[in-house]
């Protein structure tokens, strides 16, 4: 037989030229293959914090290969011919919400071809499986450079903003000093958490972002049921501890029709997940009281030595310019944004095998 270049045969160059052109592939992370990704997952342990805007270090390797083994994370490992080059971690959360945690790739890998690799897989084993309707996908740090291809996948973006009252600054302070609020009308008032005031905020969270962006990415608002157990959730300390005193709920009559929920998610800093009104309360200026009096009573906290807080933070879409407007307006700063998609169930259904770039 005729050799074809390098002395091999015109067919040992095809196969050879086919493996490279596909060498990039991505498989499930399993019991079997997790230890080929333990020197890169060193690599992005190392940078968590710094470049992917983790708030604690990832947990270190035994723990994360027991927690694939007993399928409590599950992810992919990208390789590159033999060569690890990527991973990604994703959880199927109660909530019915395919949560990615994380897009890692090896400094120098080509981000297209990766996600090409990874997002066919990731599509193909999960489009017919049952128990979710959205893939969410917060996209930190480094990971914002991936958005533009996210997006050839069907993944539809909003942006995220993280806002901050720095409880050491003085000026904030005074900032938030400086916003009187008018006497609340007859029939309402201001009252701190009390565990028989859980179903009326429930009903107030789920009328007031149900339709909002939220729910586009956190199935759980779109139903009563599920804005029950978020509160169920924040109250229990699933997502920090609850600052009962600081958590302000309006009542209107005996009916909660608004609240400002405060968490202490980790020591020192302070989150205010929720502030919510019932549709027809709004345009009374409800949000900027139930705000204002949930950092006032932190501030005399502190004062008080009763709370070890030095800043309070909120996530919000940066197209919500209304509730931009009244963060700032009570002290709190911009401290960056980022990239957030999602893909509902239906849409990833209705897509055809190679429709994306």
């Amino acid at each position: 037989m005729k050799k074809g270049l390098g002395g091999t045969s015109p067919s040992a160059v095809w196969v050879e030229i086919r493996w490279i052109a596909g060498m990039i592939q991505a498989e499930m992370l399993t019991s079997e293959n997790v230890d080929r990704l333990a020197s890169l997952y060193a690599k992005f342990s190392g940078c968590a914090k710094e470049k992917y805007r983790w708030d604690l270090d990832p947990v270190d390797f035994d723990t994360f290969k027991l927690a694939i083994q007993q399928q409590e994370i599950s992810g992919y490992l990208v390789e590159d011919g033999p060569e690890p080059v990527g991973f990604m971690l994703y959880r199927v959360e109660d909530h019915r919400a395919i949560e990615i945690n994380v897009i890692y790739m090896k400094k120098g890998t080509e981000p297209k071809t990766f996600l090409d690799r990874l997002m066919r897989k990731f599509v193909a084993d999960v489009r017919d499986e049952e128990g979710w309707d959205v893939v969410s996908y917060a996209m930190l740090g480094e990971q914002e450079k991936l958005i533009r291809t996210m997006t050839w996948y069907g993944f539809k973006p909003m942006g995220q903003a993280i806002l901050n009252f720095n409880l050491t600054d003085p000026v904030a302070v005074q900032i938030l000093m400086n916003q009187a609020q008018p006497p609340l009308p007859e029939g309402y008032r201001l009252e701190a958490w009390q565990p028989q005031y859980a179903g009326g905020v429930a009903e107030t969270l789920f009328e007031a972002f149900s339709k909002a962006a939220d729910a586009k990415w956190d199935p759980r608002f779109r139903s009563l049921l599920g804005t029950r157990k978020i509160v169920a959730q924040l109250t229990a300390g699933y997502m920090g501890t609850l600052q009962k005193e600081c958590t302000t709920v309006l009542l209107k009559g005996d009916v909660p029709v608004g609240v400002c929920f405060m968490l202490e998610p980790r020591p020192g800093i302070g989150n205010i997940p929720l502030v919510g009104v019932r549709p027809e309360e709004k345009g009374q200026g409800f949000g900027n009281q139930l705000l204002r009096n949930t950092l006032l009573i932190a501030i005399q906290a502190i004062l008080d030595a009763k709370l070890g807080l030095f800043s309070i933070n909120a996530t919000m879409e940066t197209d919500n310019f209304a509730a931009i407007k009244m963060y700032r307006r009570m002290g709190f700063v911009e401290e960056y944004n980022y990239p957030h998609v999602y893909l509902e169930h239906s849409d990833m259904k209705e897509m055809k095998v190679g429709q994306w770039c």
